[in-house]
């Protein structure tokens, strides 16, 4: 179980307790790197809603290394395996 303080992905970072019981803190993204990966996901969603055979699944294979990259760097755990809890 991890426990997080603070808003995640935020430029602000946020604090968790890991399942080591010691104390981590992630840095905040940059504003333009949430301006990017924003826009990443929004080219996924985009893209889904696309109806010429293939062309959907090729836009998300190209788009999704970078959104799962961003996210095990910006949200720890969650690549490992881990549970990401946030508020809206």
């Amino acid at each position: 179980m991890i426990i997080i303080l603070g808003h995640i992905g935020s430029d602000a970072g946020y604090t968790y307790i890991g399942p080591d019981g010691k104390i981590h803190h992630v840095p905040g993204w940059n504003p333009e790197a949430m301006v990017e990966f924003d826009a990443a996901l929004s080219v996924m969603r985009n893209a889904a809603q696309l109806k010429t055979p293939g062309l959907a699944d090729a836009v998300v294979k190209s788009v999704l290394p970078f959104a799962q990259k961003e996210i095990n760097t910006y949200f720890k755990g969650a690549g490992e395996g881990g549970v990401l809890v946030t508020s809206a």
